[in-house]
């Protein structure tokens, strides 16, 4: 059977580039599609955390904004929490250059990237996987990598796996210049700021980049939400006294595709989905470009395994996806359960135990996994809640 190409990656973001800089690197004759063309916006607070860029074999330099050292977290109208770690936990980027940069490498290694044109639809002929492109073309490959975000053409075509959210996420997110800022602490430059309680099952940020600001929100809004994701960033903006509302930048929108069901298939054959278009994120941060960067490199493993030994992708693939993705993320959506089901506790907990702010540090920095960090919560938890709590919040604790 003759193949226009080996693999075929759609979507050009930090998981397409990496699956498909390391499938070329294995001799894999790889076209990677990008609807936009670089370098291109992408909505993100862009805080690239240290275990993200440890996964990268390259000099990441020359698109780093800031360094950052430690984090503020506030709740509601307490007095905030300040967590230094006196190294790196992670660093800001502009996603539009370290996106372009990402596809940069891939093309080094022999990937074809095909920029400003869009996948219409997937399918599967006898055993051909084929991509309709916009303009009529259709390409045949043997492996079909979709990264192409939350709303995955990829994942639509095939019932199996796609993944059924009970809510969507929502981010909204502003880029602040520098001279639309008064008074922004000196010794914020190198920290990022955290909001808790005012966003239905999420927060706000502020991160500080070279010639501004991002600021944004990020929460899962329900249908039982009281405004409008708008109306919530709106109010958030007004608790920060450094921004006058009247010189901020645009605002833009974007789905979260939230982690729900650690079961979940993402693969199939040799199809095989990563980053958000697997709904690999962070229950807790939201944080992504860790878990594209990983879950890519580790869907291009899966067809190289594939290619020398025989069978599909997809079992090699998802056993790995799993164990060193999945199970630390279920972790980190029961400990999300916890900290937005019961904000106020969390926070009094953090307080009265600072040293839990340094052990999410080490998660951060991917010194250690979810899975100790909620074990260490859940000890300092039962200290507090005592009788005068009710059943909900044990119960809560105990099920994580």
């Amino acid at each position: 059977m003759a193949f226009d190409y080996d693999v075929i990656v759609v979507g050009g973001g930090p998981a397409g580039s990496s699956a498909g800089r390391f499938c070329a690197q294995a001799g894999l004759k790889t076209l990677l599609i990008e609807k936009e063309r670089f370098p291109r916006y992408k909505v993100c607070g862009g805080c690239l955390s240290v275990k993200a860029s440890r996964v990268l074999d390259f000099d990441l330099r020359p698109v780093i904004e800031t360094i950052v050292t430690g984090a503020k977290i506030k709740y509601e109208t307490e007095e905030p929490v300040l967590l230094e770690s006196g190294k790196p936990i992670g660093f800001m980027v502009m996603r539009d250059r370290f996106d372009h940069l990402l596809v940069e490498k891939a093309a080094e290694k022999g990937t074809e990237v095909l920029e400003g044109e869009k996948v219409l639809r997937v399918r599967e002929t006898d055993s051909v996987l084929v991509v309709e492109m916009e303009k009529g073309r259709r390409l045949r490959c043997e492996y079909l990598i979709g990264a192409d975000g939350s709303g995955s053409v990829v994942s639509k075509a095939f019932p199996l796996l796609q993944q059924k959210d009970s809510e969507t996420g929502i981010g909204l997110e502003s880029e602040v210049p520098l001279h639309a800022v008064t008074g922004f602490p000196q010794e914020d430059r190198n920290i990022v700021n955290l909001y808790f309680g005012r966003i239905p099952n999420g927060y706000g940020w502020v991160f500080p980049k070279k010639e501004g600001l991002s600021i944004g929100i990020g929460g899962i809004f329900g249908s039982r939400r009281k405004s409008t994701p708008r109306e919530y960033f709106d109010a958030f903006l007004k608790e920060l006294p450094f921004i006058n509302g009247n010189n901020m930048g645009k605002v833009v929108g974007h789905p979260l595709p939230c982690f729900c069901n650690e079961k979940a298939k993402l693969s199939h054959r040799n199809v095989l989905l990563v980053g958000d278009a697997g709904h690999l994120m962070d229950p807790l941060t939201g944080e992504g470009i860790y878990y594209a960067i990983r879950s890519g490199t580790l869907a291009a493993q899966a067809v190289v395994l594939s290619r020398e030994k025989g069978g599909d992708a997809s079992g090699p693939y998802q056993d790995s996806v799993r164990r060193l993705l999945i199970e630390d993320l279920t972790w980190a959506r029961h400990l999300s359960q916890i900290i937005y089901g019961f904000t106020a506790l969390s926070y009094r907990t953090l307080k009265q135990h600072p040293e839990l702010g340094v052990l999410c540090l080490r998660v951060l920095a991917g010194e250690t996994n979810y899975a100790s960090f909620v074990s260490k919560v859940k000890e300092r938890m039962k200290g507090l809640v005592k009788s005068h709590l009710g059943d909900k919040i044990r119960n809560a604790i105990s099920k994580s």
